[in-house]
């Protein structure tokens, strides 16, 4: 995958975003509602409370899949004029790191 093949999926909440945001931080929560897998790590990158969550996603353990890199996934959410939230859920690939002297070739290795 490339970093612009991100999964976006967009809906309607019929709750308001301070429940919504409840259910993606506390742990008892989240499990329910987003039912990780088992061996799944998430770390919080960045929060704005009520509006944007972004985690780290990285599958570890049995099942994990070799070589998976770890993703990022954003939840946005929006207040609507009905009480409900506007939920919009992004999850990408991380990016790998390029050194500062690629010219966006793939590296080549050299036998001695």
């Amino acid at each position: 995958m490339m970093p612009t093949d991100a999964l976006v999926f967009e809906c309607a909440l019929k709750a308001p975003p301070e429940k919504v945001w409840r259910a993606l931080t506390i742990p008892e929560y989240l499990k329910r509602w987003l039912r990780p897998a088992e061996g799944l790590d998430l770390s919080v990158v960045t929060a704005e409370e009520n509006r944007s969550l972004t985690y780290r996603w990285r599958e570890s353990g049995a099942g994990a899949v070799v070589g998976a890199e770890e993703s990022l996934v954003t939840f946005e959410l929006t207040p609507t004029g009905d009480g409900g939230t506007w939920f919009r859920l992004t999850h990408a690939p991380m990016a790998l790191p390029v050194a500062a002297n690629s010219n966006g070739t793939p590296a080549l290795m050299l036998a001695a």
